[in-house]
Order: structure tokens, then sequence, then C-alpha cells
């Protein structure tokens, strides 16, 4: 009878050894100058950065064990030289995972279905970004001619439409898996209300159920309140000169008014600026005025900014970051984005490119717009 019982017992636990796994990331580098460098592996909870495990590249290799409570987005990230972050997400997964960091820095995941899933979503991303890359740097040649850089931009245009339309696939195909849901959360901001709804209309109740996607849903609606051909919506915040401003104290002052969504801490809200300025000064006065809407939470930062660049508009902040009045009121989710307004108080565009704007503030008649 004790043998019988012994028996059972490590046959159980035989089982349960079988039965219960771990996830194993095996990771190969191509190029050696990274050895030494230190690799985390993060997840991303409520935009705040969380690290998991850490590991430092030694003979051009490392690895990740561990085990997952649940299948979950998580990202491979380092520094490369120095400051220039590099990182990837991928399915952390009780599974085996092997990757390969290619001499650009890209990487290649595979081991799990939702891995190679996710994996062909991202390939087909990167040759967009790699020509967008490419793109802004021509942008910014001093050599380029203006008619040169109203192709490119336009180029540009093309290149964001790819961007969308591969979100947009891979979201509607995949909506109620881990990887549609996230390619979702993560691109929705660069589709057209209606596009957002079709991806939308297929989610099942567990979909729809989680934070972060409901908030969507109800930013959506929000978002259909201020969408071009409305009126524009007020709010007042703090500005920065110490007194409040809203958009009601400047909506008909001028022909047109840009209210632009940025922050110190957003990259291209910064690389945009250079233009920025030179395109309200070029047109500044009665016919086009800037508020800028910082999604700050240090004010030192904030004001920092403008001073180093000089940007002479007025601007407001009431420094709550995400969750700016600002912000919510015109369901701004991703920066820099930029609202235009007519004469009249109607909504006659939003995130347009500054080519785009100036064919408005080349209008001798701002009341045609939309008509």
């Amino acid at each position: 009878m004790v043998k019988k019982l012994l028996f059972i017992l490590i046959s159980t636990l035989y089982i349960y050894s079988c039965t219960t796994t771990d996830y194993v990331i095996n990771v190969k580098v191509e190029d050696a100058a990274l050895n030494g460098t230190t690799v985390f592996l993060k997840e991303r909870i409520n935009r705040e950065w969380n690290t998991i495990d850490s590991a430092v590249i030694s003979n051009q290799t490392f690895e990740f064990k561990g085990i997952a409570d649940t299948a979950k987005i998580a990202y491979l990230t380092y520094e490369f030289p120095e400051k220039n972050l590099v990182r990837q997400e991928f399915v952390l997964e009780n599974a085996k995972i092997t990757v390969n960091i290619d001499s650009t820095g890209f990487m290649v995941f595979s081991g799990s279905k939702q891995n190679v899933l996710l994996q062909n979503y991202q390939n087909d991303k990167n040759v967009v970004y790699t020509a967008e890359e490419k793109n802004y740097l021509a942008q910014k040649d001093s050599t380029v001619s203006k008619e040169q850089k109203v192709s490119l931009e336009k180029e540009m245009e093309d290149l964001y439409a790819q961007e969308v339309k591969i979100d947009k696939s891979y979201a509607t195909t995949n909506i109620n898996t881990l990887v549609g849901n996230h390619i979702f959360m993560n691109s929705f901001y660069g589709m057209t209300v209606s596009e957002k709804e079709s991806v939308i209309s297929l989610m099942n109740d567990d979909t729809r159920n989680i934070k972060r996607i409901s908030e969507i849903v109800a930013d959506v609606e929000t978002e259909k309140k201020v969408a071009v051909g409305q009126l524009y919506t007020d709010f007042k915040l703090p500005a920065l000169e110490g007194d409040s401003l809203s958009i009601s104290d400047l909506v008909g002052k001028s022909d047109y008014l840009l209210i632009d969504f940025w922050a110190s801490w957003c990259g291209p809200c910064i690389r945009s600026l250079p233009d920025l300025t030179e395109l309200y000064n070029k047109y500044k006065g009665t016919r086009f005025q800037i508020l800028g809407v910082s999604l700050d939470e240090d004010k030192n930062a904030w004001v920092g900014a403008i001073q180093s660049h000089n940007l002479s508009w007025k601007h407001v902040s009431d420094l709550k970051g995400w969750k700016s009045k600002g912000s919510r009121t015109y369901a701004v989710n991703s920066i820099p984005s930029t609202v235009l307004i007519n004469k009249e108080g109607k909504i006659i565009g939003r995130n347009l490119s500054l080519s785009e704007i100036e064919n408005f503030l080349t209008k001798k008649d701002s009341t045609k717009e939309l008509n």
C-alpha cells in the first residue's frame, strides 16, 4: 500500500513537472561591440516602465529565464551607444523564445504563434520606418530646395498612410488576440474615427472590457464632438504668464488659430518647432496665431523648453500630463497633435502638415473652408 501511494505521488509530481513550464529567452547578437551592454526585460503598466529582469551581453549572447503568470506584452531594451535607446516588444509567455539582434539593432523574435504574428507586423512596419528616417534626413538637408521639400513632405504623408494601413490590417484581423489588442492600443491615434469604429465593432466583450480599450472607445465618442467640420469646444487653462487663457479668448482675433499639443519631453514635438516657428513668424498677427498646450508635468521643463526654443506664441498648461484638460477635451492620445480653427470657430483640420496649414493661410477668404 505504501509503495502504491509512493508511486502515485511520484507520478503526480512527474505529470505536474511536465505540464508546468517556464519561459526561456535565448538571444544572439550580431554586433560584437554590444558585449558588456546591459539588456533589460521590461513591461509597461499605466504608462510606467517596470523592470522584470536584466542581463549582460557576453560572447554575443545572453538569456532570460522565468515563469510568466500570463501571456503579456514585454520589451527588450538597451542603450547603444550611450543614451541611444533601442526597444522592441514581444510576447512574454511560457515558451522557448529565440531572438536575433542584427547589426542595426532590429530584433527578430520566434518560438510561439503570437510572437511570429507580432514579428510579421514589426517587419512590415520596419520597412516603413526605414523609409521615414531616410525622408526625415533628406528634409533636413540644407541643400534641398523648397519644391523638393514639399515633395518630401508629400512622400512622408504617404508613408504615414502606409503605417495606418498596416496597423488597421493587423488590428482588424487579430483584434480579439493579445497581439491584436496591443497593435490597436498603440496605433489607434493614427486612424480616423470611422476606421477606429470599424475595428471596435469587431471586438468581443473581453476585449472591450480591457481598461485601456474602454478608454479609447470613450475617446472616440469625444473625438466626434471635435472632429473636422464641428465648432470648437472651449477649455481654459493656466497661461505661462500666470493668468488663465481659454480658446474663446483667441478665436476670432485672427483668421486662423492653431492649437498645438506638445511637451518638452516629446522628441518629435521638439524637432517640429523650428519649422513651426518659421511658419508662425511668416504669418503671425491677424492672419495666424498659435496656442501651445503642453502635456508637461514639470513646470521648469515646460518653461525651459519655451525659452530655449524661443517660442513666442501663447502657452498654457495645467501640468497634468496626459490627464490635461486640454488633451482630454480634444481626445489627444499622441503628440505632436494639432487642431486648426478658422475665424468663425469651425475646426477645419486636425494633424495637418505644415504645407497643408500654409495652404489655408494663403487663401484670401477663410469662410470658404468645408462649404
